[in-house]
């Protein structure tokens, strides 16, 4: 499976995606266990997404927060403005997704008084946090502002805190939700 990178693959890969997982025995397992990954809504819509984001969302998104955003995850939001149930993960829509320090500065606070993953504070305060699993330990998906690469990819991070691992680093976006989807 190539990562997607154009809105045109991103659009193949997520309808091939959305085909095998929405309808999936382990979604149905879910829904009859009463744990709802996919809303009704989504399902009875038969596509775990959502509505693209426009131009100019993305554009807004990208002046609040100070950043050009990577090109492969434009793309996707240019496909689907956020996603349910990815590898565990929702991931946020693009006027939802913020820098990890302002969206999850009690956690921070928390983790500072006990002197808890305090080394991974410089990551985290240059993440925008662009998804997350609510549920169990909790999962955190990022994209790391500064490790820009020349073509405008920025090194993406999975993140199960919870567990007590460090944050797994993916080449950009594209790679850690083709690596997410393949599990």
């Amino acid at each position: 499976m190539t990562k997607p990178l154009t809105v045109g693959e991103w659009r193949a890969f997520l309808t091939d995606y959305n085909a095998r997982h929405i309808d999936s025995e382990e979604v149905r397992e879910a829904i009859a266990e009463h744990r709802q990954v996919i809303s009704e809504e989504r399902l009875k819509a038969g596509w775990a997404g959502t509505e693209p984001a426009g131009e100019e969302a993305i554009l807004s998104a990208e002046k609040r927060l100070g950043v050009q955003l990577p090109p492969s995850y434009r793309n996707f939001l240019h496909v689907s403005d956020g996603w349910e149930d990815i590898g565990l993960v929702d991931l946020h829509r693009v006027g939802d997704i913020g820098w990890f320090t302002d969206l999850e500065p009690d956690l921070l606070e928390t983790w500072s008084r006990f002197d808890v993953f305090t080394d991974h504070f410089p990551l985290l305060k240059r993440s925008l946090l662009i998804g997350q699993d609510d549920g169990g330990s909790g999962c955190y998906w990022l994209l790391h502002a500064d490790s820009v690469r020349e073509d405008g990819e920025w090194t993406a991070y999975e993140w199960w805190p919870g567990d007590g691992d460090d944050p797994e680093p993916y080449d950009d976006f594209a790679t850690l939700v083709r690596e997410a989807a393949s599990t």
